[in-house]
């Protein structure tokens, strides 16, 4: 996960320079960003204990998303409409096994300026492809997730015309076939991966 976010933030600082006249100001109403967040909340959904006496939980509402896309933004406009898909997952990883919870969210946000450099969103997500997958000394099964259409707000300092630091919420809910082993059956339950999160995007 680290290397993943240093290199996102490499390749941010590297394409900086290049693109200091682009962004939301630039005369082109169409603009693909780039984006990266940190996430937190959401129900447990599977706990590691390592062998130094740690733990590690896997939440539905975990960890790190990436992301990619368009908005539409005409210059001088207080409004703007963006679309992006994103590999958003919850990990953890050891020699002798892995746990993962990932999923494919594809957003749609509606964004107002309430000052030229301060704007908030509203939309619609949802998270397509989810699952649960373990292996190794890490296993204790896999489960594909039925993903709910959610809604999510945001927040967005422009520190830049090229760059924006974002607050998000997200409410999301997930459907799961949960198997008593003692019974031998199964019943579908609710899993809230509702979650909070800190964001970067960047505005070509």
């Amino acid at each position: 996960m680290k290397q993943i976010i240093a290199l996102a933030t490499l390749a941010v600082s590297a394409l900086a320079p290049t693109l200091a006249h682009a962004g939301l100001d630039s005369d082109n109403p169409i603009h693909p960003l780039v984006g990266v967040a940190l996430t937190a909340g959401g129900d447990k959904i599977a706990s590691v204990e390592y062998e130094n006496g740690g733990s590690r939980d896997i939440t539905a509402g975990g960890l790190v998303q990436l992301s990619g896309g368009v908005e539409y933004h005409e210059k001088g406009a207080p409004w703007g409409v963006q679309a992006t898909i994103g590999y958003h997952f919850d990990n953890t990883s050891a020699d002798n096994g892995n746990q993962r919870f990932q999923r494919w969210p594809v957003e749609v946000i509606g964004l107002f300026n309430l000052t030229p450099k301060f704007r908030v969103g509203v939309g619609a997500r949802y998270a397509a492809a989810a699952k649960f997958t373990s292996d190794g000394a890490g296993y204790v099964g896999n489960a594909d997730f039925k993903s709910q259409l959610g809604a999510l707000v945001m927040a967005e300092w422009l520190i830049t015309p090229s760059m924006g630091v974002q607050l998000r919420f997200v409410d999301e809910k997930y459907k799961v076939d949960e198997t008593n082993l003692s019974t031998d059956t199964t019943r579908r339950v609710t899993v809230d991966g509702s979650h909070a999160g800190l964001g970067f995007n960047y505005y070509f």
